[in-house]
């Protein structure tokens, strides 16, 4: 039953994400129409993975949020202004999905990450 459920859940998960790629081009769009703006170093990580938001604007204020791949929320990081250092130390092995969002619970943009340790 356990891995049936997993098999569901990881089958939507490629489904929408496929859907969400379909609609807005290979690479996610920021508002103001450009490419990526979030650098994520180093990938694979091991111990921390730094955050950088290359496109700043001082007065934007973004939140982080972490989900394994199953979709659980794993962290929240609130206030991010241009860059941020997560600790891995309560991670696991495994890919796990990050969410930029604005203040207003916007998405700006979302991404992968894998933790090798």
């Amino acid at each position: 039953m356990w891995k049936t459920s997993t098999l569901i859940l990881l089958t939507v998960f490629c489904l929408l994400s496929l859907v969400g790629k379909a609609q807005t081009g290979s690479l996610p769009n920021n508002p103001e129409g450009g490419r990526q703006i979030v650098k994520l170093y180093p990938n694979p990580a091991t111990n921390f993975i730094n955050f950088e938001i290359q496109q700043h604007n001082n007065d934007r204020i973004y939140d982080l949020i972490v989900y394994n791949f199953l979709g659980k929320k794993i962290d929240q990081i609130k206030s991010i202004s241009s860059r941020t250092t997560v600790n891995l130390d309560n991670y696991y092995n495994g890919l796990y999905i990050f969410q930029l969002r604005d203040q207003r619970g916007n998405l700006v943009e979302s991404g992968k990450f894998n933790v090798v340790k």
